[in-house]
């Protein structure tokens, strides 16, 4: 994992993740001045975006799959494509 300080986050990228595993990141946060009620809002909440290619979460599947309108300079691909992405995940500290 690496700090960006100009946008302020951590960026973490897993390349490949083998099944049936769990993968934890623990970021611990330091602050040169006492840690105030102020402190605490400007950190404000934590949110977290991620996406997992080639999962779906809800087990549904495409079997077939109809184009109602069909262009002569359309040519559809013939694979789905999975993805598993967060829409809002946020922590509150």
């Amino acid at each position: 994992a690496e700090y960006a300080s100009t946008e302020n986050r951590v960026i973490w990228a897993l390349k490949k993740i083998q099944g049936g595993t769990e993968q934890c990141l623990r970021v611990r946060m330091t602050s040169a001045t006492q840690c105030t009620e102020q402190t605490k809002k400007e950190v404000g909440p934590v949110s977290l975006n991620f996406e997992v290619p080639m999962y779906n979460v809800s087990s549904l599947q495409v079997k077939y799959l109809r184009i109602a309108e069909s262009h002569k300079s359309y040519n559809p691909y013939r694979w789905v494509r999975y993805v598993t992405t967060s829409s809002s995940y946020v922590c509150r500290m």
